[in-house]
């Protein structure tokens, strides 16, 4: 068997620089530079952006999710409770997840009750130097 007839034809880069119009391409380059590129899905927070002020005014007097979600999937938007919440959760306490991080350097309970436990284990099977005694006398 030929080696060229198994691989792929080759691409001749050289014949393609010679065809492109690269002033052409350039240009259109340049126009899609100062456009914003094309989302490729749409998500709810995409959905919900145009009306988060007006989501948020209306939670701040006391609507719920839940009867915001029924607004919306009555005006035709199918957004579910959760996803409801979770957007206005996410606008409301961008610096609230900052400050909820640094609550998590604190130590356990459990790690203070640790210490006195270990404290107390040694002291039944340890000397007056506070090494383990064997009884091997």
């Amino acid at each position: 068997m030929n080696e060229r007839n198994t691989m792929s034809k080759r691409i001749d880069y050289e014949q393609i620089a010679t065809k492109t119009d690269y002033a052409e391409l350039n240009q259109k380059l340049a126009k899609l530079a100062q456009q914003e590129p094309p989302k490729s899905r749409k998500t709810v927070a995409d959905l919900l952006e145009p009306l988060r002020e007006r989501l948020l005014a209306l939670q701040r007097k006391g609507w719920t999710s839940l009867q915001l979600a029924e607004e919306l999937k009555a005006a035709g938007m199918p957004v579910g409770v959760s996803r409801v919440r979770e957007c206005i959760n996410r606008w409301t306490n961008k610096a609230a997840t900052k400050r909820r991080g640094k609550e998590r350097g604190k130590p356990a309970a459990s790690h203070a009750v640790a210490a006195p436990l270990a404290a107390n284990l040694r002291s039944k099977g340890a000397g007056s130097d506070g090494h383990a005694k064997f009884g091997l006398v």
